[in-house]
C-alpha cells in the first residue's frame, strides 16, 4: 500500500450510520476524509449537524458522482436501500471503490433482491461484482473487491453466532431460531412514531415477526457457509434451501446495540466441549470476536461503540443456545465497513478500530 493517505468520502453522512463512520474515520491513520454528502443537510457545516465534529472544516454537499470521483478513491454509501444502487453504479463507472452499507448489493440474484425489497434492481449487472462484507467469514474475497456489500446488523450478529457450529457439522439440521433485540438507532434517524422517547423509554416491542427482510439475508449467508463446507466453492440455490432462520426482532429501550439469542439443535452425542472447541477454532485468531468463558454472559454495554462481537454458549442436552452481542451502528454497520476497507487495502483489520466498549 502507498504511504499516502487514501482519499475517502461518505455519501449519506447526516444519518446515524454516517455519523458513526465519521467518528471512526477520524481516528484512522491512513485515511483522509475529502468530502461528505447529504441531500437533506447540504450546505450545512458538519459541526452544525453533529456538534461532536465541530473541529471539522468540511461542509455537507449534494452528491454528484463526478465530483466525488475527483475527490476520493473510496466511497462509503450510508444511504437507504433503493437509493444506493444508482450512486454505486455511477461511482463504479468512474473507477471509485464502493463500500455500500445499504441492502442494495447483498444478494447476487436480482430476482431475490426484487422479491425481498419489492422493486427490480436498477443495475443488476453490479450484483455479480459485489462481495459480501463480513470479514470473519469471507475475508479472502474482500482483498480484491471494488464493490463491497456490508451485511445488515441483525445478520452480522446471527452469522457470527451460528457459523462455527454449521462449519464444524455439529448441528442436526440447518434450522435456527433467532430471537433478537435491537436499539432504536437501527431504525435510522428519521422521525418515526415507534422511535419516539415516550414510545420506547419503558417498552419493548416485537415487529415483523417471521417476516423481516433480514431473514433471507441470514439464510443466504449461512447457505454460503454450508456450500463452502461441502466443497462447492461458493453459494447456490441448493445451499440456500437447506437453511431456515426463524427470525423474531424486537425494539428495546436503548439507543444502540443488538443482543441475539440463537437456538440450534445439536447432533446426538455432541458435547459442550466439542462446541467450544469449534468456536475457539473459528475465532481465537479473530481480533474482533470474543468467546466468553463458561458461566459468563454477554452484555451489549461491553461492545457499545466498538467493532467487537461477544459470544457466549450454553449446551443442555441437544440444545445449543448462543448469545451474540454487537453494536448495531458499529460491527453491525460503520466500523465493519471500515474493517472491510482495511482488508481491501491490505492493512491490519484493526487499524483505526481499537476502541473498547464505552462503560457505563
Amino acid at each position: 500500500m502507498s504511504s499516502h493517505p487514501v482519499a475517502v468520502t461518505v455519501v449519506g453522512a447526516s444519518g446515524y450510520t454516517g455519523a458513526e463512520l465519521l467518528r471512526h474515520l477520524a481516528h484512522h491513520p491512513h485515511i483522509e476524509l475529502s468530502a461528505v454528502y447529504a441531500h437533506s443537510k447540504a450546505g450545512l457545516a458538519l459541526g452544525e449537524v453533529f456538534p461532536a465534529l465541530s473541529h471539522s472544516e468540511l461542509t455537507l454537499e449534494r452528491f454528484d458522482a463526478q465530483h466525488a470521483s475527483e475527490r476520493a478513491q473510496v466511497a462509503f454509501l450510508a444511504l437507504p436501500h433503493g437509493a444506493a444502487q444508482g450512486a454505486a453504479n455511477a461511482l463504479r463507472a468512474r473507477g471509485v471503490t464502493v463500500i455500500d452499507l445499504s441492502a442494495d448489493h447483498r444478494f447476487n440474484d436480482p430476482a431475490q433482491y426484487a422479491d425481498i425489497y419489492g422493486a427490480p434492481h436498477q443495475h443488476p449487472e453490479r450484483l455479480k461484482e459485489s462481495v459480501y462484507g463480513l470479514p470473519e467469514l469471507f475475508r479472502d474475497q474482500l482483498r480484491s473487491a471494488d464493490l463491497i456489500a456490508c451485511p445488515g446488523c441483525y445478520p452480522t450478529s446471527v452469522a457470527l453466532g451460528v457459523s462455527p457450529a454449521f462449519k464444524a457439522g455439529l448441528t442436526a439440521n440447518y434450522e435456527v431460531i433467532a430471537d433478537c433485540k435491537s436499539g432504536v438507532s437501527g431504525a435510522g434517524r428519521g422521525a418515526k412514531e415507534l422511535s419516539l422517547y415516550a414510545e420506547r423509554a419503558e417498552a419493548m416491542q416485537g415487529y415483523a415477526t417471521l417476516n423481516h427482510r433480514h431473514a433471507p439475508e441470514m439464510e443466504a449467508t449461512l447457505g454460503r457457509i454450508i456450500a463452502q463446507r461441502a466443497g462447492q466453492g461458493g453459494y447456490d440455490q441448493r445451499a440456500r434451501g437447506e437453511v431456515k432462520v426463524h427470525f423474531s426482532p424486537h425494539l428495546t429501550p436503548m439507543s444502540r446495540g443488538i443482543l441475539s439469542t440463537l437456538y440450534l439443535r445439536l447432533k446426538p452425542g455432541v458435547e459442550e466441549r466439542e462446541v467450544r472447541e469449534a468456536y475457539h477454532s473459528a475465532y481465537d485468531d479473530e481480533p474482533f470476536v470474543t468467546l466468553l468463558p463458561p458461566g459468563r454472559h454477554v452484555t451489549t454495554l461491553a461492545v457499545r461503540g466498538t467493532n467487537r462481537c461477544h459470544l457466549d454458549l450454553t449446551v443442555q442436552g441437544d440444545m445449543l443456545v448462543v448469545h451474540s452481542a454487537i453494536d448495531n451502528l458499529g460491527k453491525g454497520a460503520a466500523s465493519q465497513a471500515i474493517q472491510c476497507l482495511n482488508a481491501r487495502l491490505g492493512l491490519p483489520e484493526t487499524t483505526g478500530l481499537q476502541a473498547i466498549g464505552m462503560y457505563p
